[in-house]
């Protein structure tokens, strides 16, 4: 029983300690543009309605390494390379959602929602699509992968 409860005080410190450090993980999620039961209503970057799967399919532990970049543009982004768990749950999700929107989710909020055009492999970046990333989300998503 004393090795349970050090345990649960464990997990309750480094989820405190990560919230208080501003880590909350990214969440990588399912979405819809259109209303799906049981899926909650959020909205998108642009202002519209997104309805968010309630399960997530990859967090910033499938994240092996990440960094910032510019973009052509001189915007910021961030580019990644999933741990190959986070590719196999990626080539998932990629492949059921093909033609639909999948949601990048920080701090319980969705930043980025891109509608998936094909596989997405090991390797990925994270632009935000037309609206761009904030410098200050690419700090924030660079602190959530460190582990």
């Amino acid at each position: 029983m004393k090795n349970r409860s050090l345990v649960i005080v464990g997990v309750i410190v480094t989820l405190l300690a990560g919230i208080l450090n501003g880590q909350v993980p990214v969440e990588i999620r399912a979405a819809s543009a259109s209303a799906v039961t049981g899926w909650r209503q959020m909205s998108s970057p642009g202002g519209n309605p997104l309805w968010v799967a309630p399960d997530i399919r990859l967090t910033s532990a499938d994240i092996a390494r990440a960094e910032a970049r510019k973009l052509p543009d001189g915007g910021p982004a961030v580019a990644i390379v999933l741990t190959d768990a986070g590719a196999k749950k990626m080539a998932e999700l990629s492949a059921a959602q093909s033609d639909k929107p999948i949601a990048l989710l920080l701090d319980g909020q969705v930043i980025w929602a891109p509608i998936v055009r094909g596989a997405i492999g090991k390797e990925a970046v994270l632009t935000g699509g037309k609206g761009g990333l904030t410098q200050q989300q690419v700090d924030r998503l660079l602190a959530s992968f460190k582990r």
